[in-house]
């Protein structure tokens, strides 16, 4: 089986190299830790039509500001005739201002723009990850409510908030002239289905089964249960622009 497993290994490129094809739809998955990314990822890799990888250029695959050049060349590599879409997730905080010039300088990228309506719970999702070491899940494996609960420093809240709102129109400003399709964590989880369906279309490929994905929802408590300072930050938030997450 060992000897078989590495004979394909070695034979693969050049199998590619003959037969592979580089005509495949290009897109990125563009967005904010703890907005459903890897729920979205695993239903694209449900697909054989799909060959869809990770943070590729995250800093802990790389060290950020370096190698972009080669990364995105071997992204660019022949695949086999199956593959009609290719895509890689890429966070705002992934490149370097040099290197988003590089990459929106490759217009042939479609971009799923993925948002989450209460920024308030990305952040509680990311201290949470954070805490625990853990970014995904399935139902066997979510953490303890009492394991998640997190301090939110109230002095630089509101700044985390903002500066995940002005992230998200930086991409819509940078992406005004490609393919693009906003989103939201919330309509993931809610309705799934619908979800997918537009996302399928968007990439022009076969609809994805849900039901092959694994994943679950990691925090679904309320944010009294998950915020140990809850009573600070509502009295930070009750006033502002930004009460609403509250309400969730």
């Amino acid at each position: 089986m060992q000897i078989a497993q590495t004979c394909k290994a070695l034979l693969r490129p050049i199998y590619l190299s003959v037969l592979g094809h580089r005509n495949y739809r290009r897109f990125a998955i563009v967005g904010h830790a703890r907005t459903g990314s890897n729920y979205l990822l695993n239903g694209l890799r449900s697909l054989k039509s799909v060959r869809m990888e990770g943070e590729i250029f995250a800093g802990h695959n790389r060290e950020i500001g370096k190698h972009f050049d080669p990364i995105l060349s071997t992204f660019f590599r022949k695949e086999r005739r199956r593959i009609k879409a290719s895509g890689f997730k890429l966070f705002y905080y992934h490149l370097m201002p040099d290197e988003w010039d590089k990459f929106l300088a490759h217009p042939e990228f479609a971009v799923i723009h993925l948002t989450r309506k209460n920024r308030l719970r990305t952040i509680v999702s990311l201290d949470i990850a954070k805490a625990t070491n853990q970014w995904a899940s399935s139902q066997a494996s979510v953490a303890e409510p009492a394991r998640k609960t997190v301090s939110l420093d109230a002095s630089t809240l509101i700044e985390r908030l903002e500066h995940i709102e002005n992230q998200e129109n930086l991409a819509r400003e940078r992406f005004k002239h490609s393919p693009m399709l906003e989103l939201t964590y919330e309509e993931l989880v809610g309705n799934p289905d619908e979800a997918f369906r537009r996302v399928s279309r968007f990439l022009d490929i076969d609809d994805i089964d849900v039901g092959k994905i694994e994943l679950s929802r990691q925090n679904p408590e309320g944010l009294r249960d998950l915020i140990a300072n809850y009573a600070e930050v509502h009295a930070l938030l009750a006033n502002t622009r930004f009460a609403g997450y509250l309400n969730e």
